[in-house]
């Protein structure tokens, strides 16, 4: 099983990766429908609130990106919070843009191998970074999105 998981902050983006795939249609932001998370938002709101912090609540703007990215990653076979080329722009702010949402500063969490929105969950709470982007007090929104067994996760203060 992957359990590779990524961190991003907006200043510090780092590309990985090795040669896209190309296999399948390319899927813009706008084709595609993001999934209604369960059990997601309570888990990050309980952890938000364990901290004294307020909640965040989704976005179908954000989780329409997340899904996108997390879409190219699954079509060209890459997992980075980069995507050179990609149908919907290059980085976070790009492709929040792409999907109608347009923010000032974000951040990413990325990962694979997870089968279920509490197990990713689980899993970014264990590792500092991705628990960094989830306390964020900055953030009041976020989008989670998910195609086969790779997850993305966009927060930010507003689109």
């Amino acid at each position: 099983m992957k359990t590779g998981l990524i961190a991003l902050f907006l200043v510090a983006v780092t590309a990985c990766g090795s040669a896209p795939k190309q296999t399948g249609p390319t899927l813009r932001n706008s084709e595609v429908q993001a999934p209604v998370a369960t059990g997601f938002a309570e888990a990050l709101n309980a952890s938000r609130a364990s901290q004294g912090l307020s909640s965040i609540r989704n976005n179908g703007l954000l989780a329409r990106a997340a899904t996108a990215h997390a879409a190219d990653m699954e079509r060209r076979g890459y997992f980075s919070h980069s995507s050179v080329g990609g149908p919907n722009g290059d980085g976070l702010v790009a492709r929040a843009a792409s999907a109608g949402c347009a923010i000032r500063f974000g951040a990413e969490n990325i990962a694979q191998g997870q089968r279920s929105e509490l197990e990713v969950f689980a899993a970014w709470q264990n590792s500092a970074g991705h628990r960094r982007n989830l306390l964020g007090s900055q953030y009041t929104e976020y989008g989670l999105g998910r195609v086969g067994d790779t997850w993305v996760m966009k927060l930010s203060s507003g689109c």
